[in-house]
C-alpha cells in the first residue's frame, strides 16, 4: 500500500496501519515485509518438516491460553468450527486459517487463495477436503469457499466492541494444531487501504487489534465471549510490535449475503502482486 494513494483524512494513520499480511507461503517468497509494503512472510523450509510438525501437532496438542471471557467449552465449540487452508499459487505452498459460516462453507482470506491453482481445508480431526473458491473479493480481503462434506457447526456473525478482550482461533506458521490467541479491539477504522494487490479500492472497515498473531493466522475467525465471528485476521504491523488487523463483520457479511454457484476466479497469485 502506497500512502501517496491514501485520502488526507487517512495520513495520520499509515505509522500505525502499515502491516504485513498474515499467510505463510513457501521458500520461494520473502521474509517480513518492509515498511509500507504488504508481503507474505516465509513458511516452513520443506514439506518433510510440514509433516513431522503436524504429526509431533496431533499427538501432542498445544494447549489453549486463558483468555478472559473465553471459556473451555467456547474454545472446544469454535475450534470444531475452523480449518487451515492450504493451497498451491505460482507453484508456492499457501497456508492460512479459516472458519465455517454456514453448512459445507469456509471463510478466509482472498489473498490466502490468490491464484491458487489446488485449495484443500485441513479439518481438527486431521481430515483433508478438496475446496473451491466461491466468492473473491480482493478489495475486503475477504473469499468463501465450498468443501463438500466439511461436517463442521457454524459460526454466526456479531460487531466488535471497542476495548472487548476477544480471541483468534487460526494456524499461526501453518501448524496443523488450532492455537487461541488473546486480541484487544482497540480502535475502529474505516478508510481506502488498497485492496490485497496494492490498487486503490473503495472505503472499508478494519478492526485494530492489540494481539500477537503469525503469519498463518490470515483468515482466522476473531471470535468474541459469546462464540460469535465479530472480524477476520488478515495483517501484523511492520512498524507496531503487538498489532494486528482484522476485516470487521460488516464487511464480511455483504460478501457472505451474494449468490454462489461454481468456481470463481481468485486473480492473479500473490507474487504477480509485487
Amino acid at each position: 500500500m502506497s500512502p501517496h494513494r491514501r485520502p488526507a483524512r487517512v495520513l495520520a494513520l499509515v505509522a500505525a496501519l502499515t502491516f504485513s499480511v498474515l499467510a505463510t507461503a513457501g521458500p520461494a517468497q520473502a521474509g517480513p515485509a518492509t515498511v509500507g509494503r504488504p508481503q507474505p512472510a516465509a513458511a516452513p523450509a520443506s514439506s518433510l518438516l510440514v509433516t513431522l510438525v503436524d504429526l509431533l501437532a496431533r499427538i501432542l496438542p498445544v494447549p489453549a491460553p486463558a483468555v478472559p471471557g473465553v471459556t473451555p467449552s467456547l474454545v472446544t465449540r469454535v475450534t470444531a468450527s475452523t480449518v487451515r487452508v492450504n493451497g498451491v499459487a505460482c507453484g508456492v505452498r499457501l497456508a492460512g486459517s479459516g472458519f465455517s459460516t454456514a453448512p459445507d462453507t469456509i471463510v478466509t482470506n482472498a489473498h490466502v487463495v490468490a491464484g491458487t491453482t489446488v485449495t484443500s481445508v485441513l479439518r481438527p480431526d486431521g481430515r483433508t477436503l478438496p475446496a473451491t473458491v466461491t466468492a473473491f473479493d480482493p478489495v475486503k480481503d475477504v473469499a468463501v469457499l465450498s468443501v463438500p462434506g466439511l461436517g463442521e457447526p457454524s459460526l454466526s456473525l456479531a460487531s466488535a466492541v471497542v476495548g472487548e478482550t476477544d480471541a483468534v482461533f487460526g494456524h499461526p506458521l501453518g501448524q496443523a494444531a488450532i492455537e487461541v490467541s488473546p486480541a484487544v479491539v482497540t480502535r475502529r477504522v474505516t478508510g481506502d487501504f488498497g485492496d490485497i494487490y496494492d490498487r486503490p479500492a473503495a472505503p472499508r472497515q478494519i478492526l485494530v487489534l492489540n494481539a500477537d498473531l503469525q503469519p498463518g493466522d490470515s483468515g482466522a475467525g476473531l471470535v468474541n465471549s459469546a462464540g460469535k465471528v465479530v472480524g477476520v485476521a488478515f495483517a501484523i504491523s511492520s512498524v507496531r510490535q503487538s498489532t494486528a488487523f482484522a476485516v470487521a463483520s460488516e464487511d464480511l457479511a455483504p460478501v457472505l449475503a451474494r449468490p454462489r454457484g461454481g468456481a470463481v476466479s481468485t486473480g492473479p497469485c500473490s507474487a504477480e502482486k509485487r
